[in-house]
């Protein structure tokens, strides 16, 4: 009788899982604008929605978090998940911003291959996230650690080709100007993939 009188909790899980997948989609979508340049309008469009979507995710789950007594597990675990997944999905929106403006006739391969590992890497949170919502540990951590070196080796990789500049004209330099700024994106996308994925792993360990 007394529990039928106490709030409901909000679905956090749910809406955590629903960002997740945008999150996942917007990986996914840049990495098609690195694969298929032709793609790039349709691409840059949808993942300029789902950013908006996004947003408006993010408000909703800070603001049941705010009028919510009971919660699944700490309230700053999930404040910690929203924020991480939020800050993930604006860094990776930054990037195809980045890759809309600048119509890199050509993709470097470095460049393309980080896209694809950090795909994974966000795949992977999701698999992390859903084993927290059931209370287990989904055993990804070893395989993130992993892609996240991946991805470092290939940033120095991708750094390196660029600054071996044999023809320093002017329009090799721009070219070099603008991929600097697009590895640079990159980078800030992973390092807040990265957070994310220590916030979901702490919460693992507190609950699992």
């Amino acid at each position: 009788m007394f529990n039928s009188l106490l709030p409901q909790s909000a679905p956090f899980f749910k809406l955590l899982l629903k960002q997740n997948q945008i999150l996942r989609t917007v990986a996914a979508a840049v990495v098609e604008i690195l694969e298929h340049n032709n793609a790039l309008d349709k691409q840059h469009r949808e993942v300029a929605t789902l950013e908006a979507k996004a947003d408006n995710l993010h408000m909703v789950i800070s603001r049941h978090l705010s009028q919510t007594f009971i919660t699944p597990i700490d309230r700053e675990d999930i404040l910690h998940i929203n924020k991480a997944q939020e800050e993930a999905i604006d860094q990776l929106h930054n990037m195809a911003n980045r890759l809309y403006i600048f119509e890199f006739a050509k993709i470097r391969f470095p460049m393309l291959r980080l896209a694809r590992t950090l795909h994974h890497m966000v795949e992977l949170t999701g698999n992390m996230l859903q084993g927290l919502s059931k209370r287990s540990d989904s055993h990804n951590t070893r395989e993130f650690r992993t892609l996240r070196n991946e991805c470092e080796m290939l940033l120095s990789m991708g750094l390196g080709e660029l600054h071996d500049l044999s023809d320093p004209t002017p329009a090799n330099i721009l070219e070099v100007l603008k991929w600097s700024q697009a590895y640079d994106r990159m980078e800030l996308a992973l390092e807040q993939v990265v957070e994310l994925a220590e916030a979901i792993e702490e919460a693992v360990l507190k609950n699992a």
